[in-house]
């Protein structure tokens, strides 16, 4: 019965000889290794990164805004007088000169009534002419004279008034530029004020951007700025032509208009562009990528490689362009920053470093003792860790 139970602490085998029972000490030994094989580390893996080097180069600031490109003169031609349409002579996209005749309303009416007045005017001439001589002979007086001289004076205002009113039926081009839009057809009843056609002058074009109080006080008369169309291939260059001198109380800012230098045939009046406006500039910054920054809130930090392990240093950054960042404290010339591969790391994680033969980094032990010179790194050869 015990030893069916489990209980005898051994048997005997067929010969008769006892033999131990060995089923509690193989479990023991196999707790033994479970144990040693949860007292054992993981093995640490290096985490995979690319550094760039801290160095000084060149960094502005920028302020962006998007705007239109406006013509020098864009305006409607109207009608000065009512009537009917007679004439057409210009389509949309005609180049017209300044001067020149767009379009007429019927004006035989005007016609005869300027023919009736250049008669009367001619007629009043020769009376005048008459009287002169009449009053240097003396055969009629001073107030007879000047009786002749107020008709004559009076037939000229006729007849100018006459050449006005013909005038108000021709619609002229008040200046060279090309026509946008026609707005009338040949027999379309108008009226005095109704637009016919849309004249602009786009030579120079022009863009106009209102910027805040603060960042206009940064840019000057005559600044270069860099203009990228919507619809063409490549930035255009302006200059900043006029600075407003008020500021709009209504939106707190300050209206520059910028000259396009560019070839104006690249672009359309009314196109959508975007403006760069570099608002600030310095020429020796300690700069790093801004993949390399790492952005917690109002807290900048960067992870530093150090041998083969990071360092996270917390960092004050000055001005930014569209790749690089300025570092004002936090870095020396010379560091090496990790610009990819920051999700995982933290404060002595160990890394592999995948560009280090570009950026020429090396696995080093120590550091210079100075911390207020260039960090410089041993010269000992790269270990690349697999």
């Amino acid at each position: 019965v015990l030893w069916f139970a489990g209980n005898l602490p051994f048997v005997q085998n067929g010969s008769g000889q006892a033999v131990a029972d060995t089923t509690q000490t193989a479990a023991k030994g196999d707790d033994a290794e479970d144990s040693a094989e949860k007292n054992k580390e993981p093995e640490v893996l290096p985490v995979p990164v690319e550094l760039a080097k801290v160095g000084n180069q060149p960094i502005s600031a920028y302020y962006r805004a998007a705007s239109v490109i406006e013509a020098d003169r864009l305006v409607d031609l109207v009608c000065r007088t009512q009537g009917r349409i007679q004439l057409v002579s210009v389509e949309e996209g005609d180049m017209v000169q300044a001067g020149q005749v767009l379009a007429e309303l019927e004006n035989e009416r005007e016609k005869i009534q300027l023919r009736k007045a250049d008669l009367t005017l001619a007629d009043k001439d020769r009376e005048l002419e008459r009287s002169r001589n009449m009053l240097a002979e003396e055969v009629i007086s001073r107030q007879e004279f000047d009786d002749v001289q107020s008709a004559w004076n009076l037939a000229e205002a006729e007849r100018d008034l006459a050449r006005i009113a013909l005038e108000d039926t021709r619609i002229r081009a008040p200046f060279s530029g090309l026509v946008t839009e026609r707005k009338v057809v040949v027999g379309q009843q108008v009226t005095a004020g109704a637009a016919v056609f849309a004249l602009g002058d786009f030579s120079p074009l022009r863009v106009r951007v209102h910027l805040p109080e603060a960042v206009a006080r940064k840019v000057e008369k005559g600044q270069r700025v860099l203009i990228t169309p919507e619809a063409a291939s490549g930035p255009l260059e302006a200059v900043i032509e006029r600075v407003s001198p008020v500021v709009d109380p209504i939106t707190s800012t300050v209206r520059l208009t910028l000259l396009l230098a560019d070839d104006c045939r690249r672009v359309s009046v009314g196109g959508f562009v975007k403006v760069r406006i570099t608002t600030e500039s310095h020429h020796q910054a300690l700069a790093i990528p801004k993949t390399a920054l790492v952005e917690e809130g109002a807290l900048h930090s960067v992870f530093v490689a150090e041998a083969d392990t990071v360092r996270n240093v917390e960092v004050e950054t000055g001005l930014y362009d569209e790749t690089h960042v300025e570092i004002l404290e936090g870095l020396f010339c010379g560091d090496f920053v990790v610009t990819l591969g920051q999700g995982g790391l933290r404060t002595g994680a160990i890394v592999r470093v995948l560009n280090d033969e570009d950026v020429g980094y090396s696995a080093c032990t120590e550091l210079s003792g100075d911390p207020d010179s260039e960090l410089d790194y041993a010269s000992a050869p790269a270990t690349k860790q697999e």
